[in-house]
This record gives C-alpha cells, structure tokens and sequence, in this order.
C-alpha cells in the first residue's frame, strides 16, 4: 500500500511536496474505512483518496509524476536516451535535479524507494526498508553520482550479506549501470533478487488509468473468466444502463473488410507480431466519431480470428438484442472502461490504482455510487487514488477529512498540495459547499464574463 509520494520539481510542482495516505488518528469518522496498523503500530492506511482541484491546477500531474517513475523502473533508459522528466517551466529550474520519492509497503516490508535526477543523469538513488519483524529502517543501497558521472554506491546487509563475493558481483553491476539508468532497474536485470519486490510493486501493483485510457484486457477477460465476465454484468445493469449483459463475438479475419482505413504496413506488422509469437494484440481501429475496438488472436490451428465485444439489451418483447461497443454512448463506454478497476481492487490484493478524472462523462449518482462501491467491494490492502470536478463527492457521510485532497496553483504557476485533514472545520460543515465558496481554495477564479 502506498504511505507517502513526495515529488519536486515535476511538471508544475516547483517546490517539494508530499501526498500522505496515512490516516489522521483524530478524525474517528469512517473508522472501517482504515487499514490498521498497515505501515506499523498505530499508523493506519486509507483506502482511497479523492484530489480536487481547478482545470490547469497540476491534478493530472500528480499522476503523471507517479507514471513518470513506474516507467523509469519497469521500462528504463536506452543508452544515447535523456531520462523523461519535465522540471518546471517557469523559471531557473531546467538545470536543477527534480525529486520522487515513493514509500509504500509490499508483501510484508516498508520501502522507502527515490531518486533525484534530470534529464542528463541519475544525481542520487536509495532504498531503505523495514522488515515487518524489525522497527528499524535498514538501508539497501544508496548510490551517488556526481556531475562528471562517476558513480559511488553503499550497499546494506539485505543487499549484499555476508558475502565479500555478493559485493564484488554488486560492484560489477553499479559499474556497469550507465548515468542514466537506476540502479534499481540494472540490477534486476541481472537477477539481484533481492530487489524483485520492489521492482514489482512499481510493475504489478501500481496501476496507471489516464483519463482517456481504455481498459486493455476487457475482451480477453471476458474471454477468460466468467467471473469477470458476471461482474461486469452485474453492474451495468445495476447503473441503469439498459444493457442486460456483455460478451464476444469471433469472427474470421478479413482484413479488407475490418480495417480498410489502416495503412497495409501496421496491418501486416500486426499480423507478423501474431505469427512470431502466440498471442493476442489488441488493435484499435479509429473512425470519425468514434473508436472500434477488436482484438486479434491466433487460433489452435493457426487461423487468425477477430474478436469483438457485444452487449445484450432487451427489445419491447424481452428478446435479446445485440449492440457494437459503437452504438452504445460514450458515458456507457467510458463505464464499461472503468468497472475492471473495481474487479481488481475486489479480486487483487496489493494494488494501487490512480485513476484520472473519475467523473468523465459519468453522471454525478453514477460517480457516487462507483466511489462507494470501491469502498465497499474492495480487498483490505488496495487503494484507489483518483481525481475529479466532482463535488457531489465532498460529503463526509462518503468519504474521511483525510481522504480528501486539493491541488491548487498560485501566481507563479507552482502547484501546491493540501489535505482537508488541515483545516478546522465543524462537523456538520457542507463540504461541497464550503468549497464551492472558495473556503478550501482549489478552484478557478473568472473575471468579469462582460469584458471580455
């Protein structure tokens, strides 16, 4: 579960800050929401956290920054690549290091896992850890670079034990990890076993969902489990959406006939990744309004089928009707996109999802009912960080004080972050309208519409 994301430097966030999901031991509101004692003895974790904030404000941001260092550890570097990161525009900041820093716990151990950095190199990088039978933080590795790239790394006993030969085996490995690559994603690469974990909670439990994402595995899940299958189901018609259930249809692969607006050289690079390997490609298919969305699969004979999502509704008579993803509207679709995540924070365990923009295209009740249903539904050690326009979502009958989060940019277009856990608010305070009223701040200030 993640316990704190500290960044600097990113995007519009000039100056450090630091997003908690530690709950506030004082607010005994939602007391069930909490996993207790989950980042040690009487620290409690939250399920969920909801960030406000103006159009422009850094909400969106705050996720890149988080996809920003999933990528950096799962994908890596290229030799002649500068490192991705975007510092702070508006001023003397291109030169200067940008910070992240991630603590979290996974399978049993607190990490504490960052870097500074800029687009040229890795300046520092280290990892801390506290093993659930131990109270004191241990370190792993800690590496420095300097500005001529010379590298120098300490290592911790959890990293090269007793053994004068794991060291040796470790400094070949920081010698040969380049400038600007972590150390991190190097030594997994080389089997250091010991970092596995962590490198897997960056790639399995951190969830990524921008807002206009779909969701990837929807057909295949289908395909594969019936459970999904019944989920999915289950909650669009419990949402009103007319259809009464979703499935796949398979059908022979007629290129001409499927894709006649795709250039022949992705088609046929499609169908050479299909031939090289055993497996399914999702393939999206752009038209004027909307999108089409298939997947391709080799069969057990070798013929390449085309799959392609149905849903049921019911006609005057009760008889099942069949509907494209296409005819279905776009607040269905983006629905049909986003009801995996509550399948995973049920089914998972250990997962961490930041969504974008939850409320897209969604009606307020429909986004009400999917935060409860999170909270309700989910499995005690995930969490759904998400963030919204929505303020039919500020109600302290849904959610914690310090589950509740705000993004605000000042004049120099620095982004700022800040709980409600910070302000002095009554009890039966309106949440949604104290905020509306520019109370909590994180919201757009207008000039006078006549004048312009």
């Amino acid at each position: 579960m993640l316990i704190q994301l500290t960044l600097q430097n990113f995007l519009s966030f000039r100056d450090e800050v630091t997003f908690s999901m530690l709950g506030v031991n004082s607010d005994q509101k939602h007391l069930e929401h909490l996993a207790n004692n989950a980042a040690g003895k009487d620290r409690s974790l939250l399920p969920l956290a909801a960030i406000y904030g103006a159009n422009a404000a850094g909400k969106s941001n705050l996720i890149e920054a988080v996809k920003f260092a999933k990528d950096l550890v799962v994908e890596g570097t290229r030799s002649t690549q500068s490192i991705p990161v975007i510092p702070f525009k508006l001023g003397n900041y291109s030169q200067k290091s940008s910070k992240l820093e991630c603590i979290f716990t996974y399978q049993g151990i607190q990490y504490s896992y960052g870097f500074r950095l800029n687009r040229e190199q890795i300046f520092e990088e280290w990892l801390y850890g506290i093993p659930h039978d131990k109270k004191q933080e241990i370190m792993y590795f800690k590496r420095i670079t300097s500005s001529k790239k010379e590298t120098n790394l300490d290592y911790g006993t959890p990293l090269k034990g007793r053994s004068n030969k794991r060291k040796q085996f470790l400094d070949f490995v920081a010698e040969g990890t380049r400038p600007n690559q972590l150390f991190l994603t190097e030594a997994i690469d080389r089997n250091v076993d010991v970092l596995v974990p962590v490198a897997n909670w960056f790639r399995e439990a951190l969830t990524i969902i921008p807002a206009e994402a779909d969701y990837p595995g929807l057909e295949i899940g289908i395909l594969s489990d019936e459970s999904f299958t019944d989920f999915l189901s289950e909650f669009l018609r419990f949402a009103g959406t007319g259809i009464d259930s979703i499935s796949t249809e398979e059908a022979e692969l007629d290129i001409d006939y499927h894709f006649p607006t795709i250039p022949k050289r992705v088609i046929d690079d499609l169908i050479q990744n299909l031939n090289d390997a055993d497996r399914e490609a999702l393939a999206i298919i752009g038209s004027n309004s909307r999108e089409k969305r298939y997947i391709i699969r080799k069969n057990k004979d070798g013929k390449l089928g085309l799959i392609q999502l149905k849903t049921q509704h019911r006609d005057e008579n009760g008889n099942p009707i069949d509907f494209t993803i296409e005819e279905e509207s776009e607040g269905t679709q983006r629905l049909l996109n986003l009801i995996p995540t509550l399948f995973l924070l049920k089914q998972e365990s250990e997962k961490v999802i930041f969504l974008d923009e939850l409320d897209r295209r969604l009606h307020p009740l429909l986004s009400h009912c999917f935060v409860q249903t999170a909270i309700n539904c989910r499995e005690k050690s995930n969490q759904l960080i998400f963030t919204t326009h929505d303020t039919n979502l500020l109600d302290l009958d849904l959610l914690r004080r310090d589950e509740i989060w705000f993004v605000e940019k000042n004049q120099q277009g620095a982004s700022s972050l800040y709980s409600l856990a910070e302000f002095k608010i009554r009890p039966d305070l309106k949440i949604e309208k104290g905020y509306l009223n520019g109370r909590f701040g994180a919201i757009p200030f207008f000039g006078d519409p006549q004048r312009l």
